[in-house]
């Protein structure tokens, strides 16, 4: 998530992800040294936030208290981290989750650091993230799977770049709630269960199928504990295939419950294995898997490579922005001298508003590639469709609160300010789109390349804006859109003087 204000900068070498799944949630440390990371600490507690999912999307007293509980232990480790070196995301329960706000106001106060929420098709690419990074990809496509409290992830790739990638409604924690809430086991509720999860697959496999692969990889708790199983047992080498699924179906199908205790498996993962074995046993036969290795590492591994690479300046994001903006046919030219106007305007006013140059910069600079993508479909409201299209796209990299934040910087960028669809109470945001819309209406109608001669400074709510008045009088529909501008910027309580 963007945190506007200024921060600490660091560049300490120690990084931290944490992973708040629906099942467990998972914290682990580690340090680089030059391209090498090597893991310093892990924590996991099986929280089950996704058991506490009501049917009206609200999380349970009891859900909630364990999970902020966990956190305030993980919080403990995280304290003298600078927030620049930690990544914390929630994914398929608080995606869920009607408003989640104040839950994840609660999780920040105890971790010291943001939550964000992140999209499937996200938790999908830091998966295949995290198992390139265990298992160096071979020269053919390869497939991995990833089976989680709430949802599960598939998806194919090609080297460290996923190809396809899906994030299905079906996890381990979510098919027991759904079937086995009692703890009985019976040939129909299997059969029921395995169907359900058939019809969640079908309308991706085709698009699976018809690609390929040579290889297919699991990841996370379920396909661990499924691995370990079928080697213990004697089934497999440690590989997982249909048959010793089958095996441990039939084994709860002839004890009748959940409490099953099979060589192998852990305790704490018992109460909901049954239910990741069939999500796993409908995926093996929808998609025509023969046989799955599992991989040590997943989405928490990709998360700490992700942040790494924003620490060092190789940023998804930027890629995501840049391929946004192509595919919708944005003029580059434009854009480019909307941004330098806009980022020398933050470089002038960031001390005074208390923004912090850098992750400020970097929301301004997207926004300014991206607010003209809706111009390929209208001219009419144009900053509408941009929005839209912001909000709504799979933008790699990006937590939904971000895309969120460029999405709302997009749709204020002219016109009267929206200000019943933008978060008001984000002063820091409400400034960002002051000063993009400052530097679209510069832009405007100039035809040159080049920065206009303009200054600007900030006390508070003012803004005394120094512009050459030669230039002015040579631009005079820029003249006319800052009066205009005034008076927008009135409304919200600021005052903009023209010099």
């Amino acid at each position: 998530m963007f945190n506007l204000s200024r921060l600490f900068s660091s560049r300490a070498s120690h990084i931290a992800a944490i992973d708040l799944g629906s099942n467990s949630f998972h914290l682990i440390i580690a340090r680089w040294d030059n391209d090498t990371l090597t893991l310093l600490d892990r924590l996991r507690d099986p929280v089950r936030l996704g058991w506490g999912l009501q049917e009206d999307g609200t999380l349970d007293d009891e859900a909630r208290d364990r999970a902020l509980a966990c956190l305030e232990r993980f919080g403990e480790r995280l304290r003298d981290y600078p927030s620049r070196s930690v990544r914390i995301v929630g994914t398929k329960t608080l995606r869920s989750i009607n408003d989640s706000r104040d839950f994840l106001a609660e999780a920040q106060k105890r971790l010291g650091h943001p939550v964000e929420v992140i999209s499937g098709e996200e938790e999908a690419r830091l998966v295949y993230l995290g198992v390139a990074h265990c298992i160096a990809p071979g020269e053919g496509r390869r497939m991995v799977v990833d089976i989680g409290g709430g949802s599960t992830e598939v998806i194919l790739g090609q080297g460290m770049a996923p190809l396809l990638k899906e994030s299905l409604s079906m996890g381990c924690v979510a098919l027991t709630k759904r079937f086995f809430l009692d703890g009985k086991v019976t040939d129909k509720l299997v059969k029921k269960a395995r169907i359900a999860c058939q019809q969640e697959i079908a309308p991706v496999s085709d698009a699976f199928l018809e690609r390929g692969w040579e290889e297919v990889l699991g990841a996370s708790g379920t396909i661990k504990a499924v691995a370990k199983v079928c080697e213990q047992n004697g089934w497999t080498d440690g590989s997982i295939t249909a048959e010793g699924l089958e095996k441990i179906i039939k084994q709860y199908r002839d004890k009748g419950d959940l409490t099953l205790n099979l060589k192998g498996l852990s305790s704490d993962r018992e109460p909901v294995f049954l239910g990741g074995v069939i999500v796993l046993s409908a995926l093996f036969e929808s998609l025509q898997i023969e046989r799955m290795q599992a991989a040590d590492w997943a989405l928490r591994e990709g998360l700490l490579y992700d942040l790494k690479g924003r620490l060092e300046n190789r940023d998804i994001r930027q890629e995501s922005v840049d391929a946004l903006a192509k595919r919708f046919h944005v003029n580059l030219t434009k854009s480019a001298n909307v941004e330098k106007t806009a980022l020398l305007l933050l470089d002038q006013v960031a001390d005074d508003w208390g923004l912090d140059a850098a992750e400020a910069g970097k929301l301004l600079s997207w926004a300014t590639r991206l607010y003209p993508v809706g111009l390929d479909i209208t001219h009419s409201d144009y900053h509408k469709h941009s929005a839209y299209i912001v909000e709504n796209v799979d933008l790699a990299g990006c937590s939904r609160m971000e895309q969120s934040q460029l999405s709302a910087l997009v749709l204020a960028h002219r016109k009267r300010f929206p200000t019943k669809k933008f978060p008001m109470d984000n002063t820091d945001l409400v400034r960002l789109a002051i000063l993009l819309r400052l530097a679209v209406i510069f832009n405007r109608a100039q035809k040159k390349s080049g920065t206009p001669p303009a200054r600007l400074k900030v006390h508070k709510q003012t803004l005394d804006l120094f512009v050459q008045p030669d230039w002015l009088e040579a631009n005079p529909l820029t003249l006319a859109d800052l009066e205009i501008e005034g008076n927008y910027l009135q409304d919200l309580g600021y005052e903009l003087i023209l010099e």
